[in-house]
Formats: C-alpha cells, structure tokens, sequence
C-alpha cells in the first residue's frame, strides 16, 4: 500500500512538472529504510521557457499578452502585443524660438499625441495656435488660427518592452487654418493694377504642405520623457486664386515659402 502510495505520488509530480512552463521546486517522496514516507526538495530548471499569457505591470503601465522568459528573467514581449501606450507631449523650442526671433509678435503653442505600436512604430498627432504679426515687403499680417499634423514615426532602435527610448524618422501632412488681415499690401497684377496699395480685411485662407521628420526621445524618470526633432517641409499651396492674397505667415508651417525648416523640443509622459 505504502509503495503505491509513492507511485501516485511520484506520478502527481512528474505531471505537475510538465503543466508548468517555468518551474522553481519539485516535491519527491522516497521511502526510508524504515519504510516511511519521506517527501524531499528539488530545484528543477527549464532552460527555454515558452510563451504564456499574463498580466505584467512594468514600470507603472500594465500591458497584456504575450512574452517569453530569458535567462536573465527579462520578459521580451511578442509582437502579438500591438497596443504598448501612448504619449503626450508639450513643444517648448517652437513657442520660444518665434517668439524671440520675432521679438513678440509672433506666439505659437504646440502638443503632440502619439501611441506605441509592437515597440517599433507610432502613429502621431501634432496640433497648436498661433497668434502673428508678421511684417513682409511693407505689408502687415494680423490673425490667428490653427494647425495639425498627422502621420507616423519608425523607431531604429532595438526593440526592448522596458526602455522608452527611441530613434525616429517619420512623416507628416500638415494643415494652417486662419483668419487674418493684410494691411498696405502692394498690388501688381492684371486684376489691381500696378503698384497700387490695397488692404485686405476678413481674410481666410487654408494651407496645406508635407514633412519628413527626424528625432529621438529619451525617458528620464519613470514615464517622463524628453526629446526633439528637426522637420524639413514643402508647402503644396502655392498659388492663391485671382483677385486673392495669401498671408505671408501660416500657422505650423512658418514664412510662406516652397520649403521651411523647424524644430521642436518636447517634453512628456507616456501613460
């Protein structure tokens, strides 16, 4: 009885084993000379863990799916696990540059929304407002309005579930919405005439132009993160209709021009 004992027992535990993916202890029971049931400690190690399903709180973000075990106990999440977090973030270069190189009379703010994809990409959103006093060829441009961008990063860096650190390219298209007046313009075309000053009251206009991106982000604390990027951008419009003046500044693009350059400086936090 004693011995059948020990084999359901021994049968108990080889099966646990198995159902387990990562196991640390396994429980023998032996018989001593004396015919008693002695049940001993085992440390049992599996080199290559699969994949198994779990909940994982990692530094303070709770992501569900699946991953894998190394060696080192780090926990390498699949790529079935597409959604990862997302960001918010604040631009700080924009806001100060313009208005210190246009000795406030030009004041922009700017945010920026993205998510985490399979640690790799990032669908972005970027918005902000602009207030201008933009002066050009003698004329004078008051207005405000706003801008977005959509599109979408590419990190280069390696991919690692615990590191927020990123090397990014991407690109965007842009829109500028805004309400603006055009004061002393001057007027040479068949339409008004030559060299003749007009103004423009009640204008609105909407631009749109594109963006190739480069940056990176650093995670300083926690979530809290840092980063810039430097954007290269083409206006697409470029001629206005007959009998209208396009505004000399637009709003998330700068002076109109064919092309424009800008940077920003972010501050944020992933949640």
């Amino acid at each position: 009885m004693r011995r059948l004992l020990v084999i359901v027992m021994m049968v108990m535990a080889i099966a646990a084993v198995q159902a387990e993916e990562v196991t640390d202890t396994l429980h023998i029971a032996t018989l001593d000379s004396t015919g008693i049931v002695q049940i001993t400690d085992t440390i049992v190690k599996v080199e290559n863990a699969s994949v198994k399903e779990d909940t994982v709180e990692e530094k303070g973000n709770v992501l569900t799916g699946k991953y894998e075990r190394l060696k080192d106990g780090t926990r390498i999440y699949s790529d079935s696990v597409i959604y990862q977090g997302m960001n918010i973030k604040l631009d700080l270069a924009t806001t100060i540059l313009e208005a210190a190189l246009s000795k406030g009379e030009i004041l922009s703010f700017e945010a920026a929304w993205n998510i985490r994809l399979k640690q790799r990409y990032y669908p972005t959103l970027e918005g902000g407002y602009v207030r201008a006093n933009a002066n050009a060829e003698g004329a004078q441009q008051t207005g405000e309005g706003g801008f977005f961008r959509v599109g979408l990063d590419i990190n280069g860096l390696k991919k690692h579930p615990e590191r927020l650190n990123a090397a990014m390219v991407g690109i965007r298209i842009g829109t500028g919405l805004q309400k603006y007046d055009l004061m002393g313009v001057t007027m040479n075309d068949n339409y008004w005439g030559k060299g003749k000053r007009m103004d423009f009251i009640d204008q609105f206009h909407a631009d749109c132009w594109g963006e190739v991106v480069g940056g990176c982000q650093v995670q300083v604390w926690e979530g809290l993160q840092m980063g810039w990027y430097v954007r290269f951008k083409i206006l697409f419009t470029r001629t206005a209709k007959e009998g209208k003046v396009m505004p000399y500044y637009i709003p998330g693009f700068g002076y109109r021009d064919e092309t424009n350059w800008g940077v920003n400086y972010y501050i944020g936090y992933k949640f």
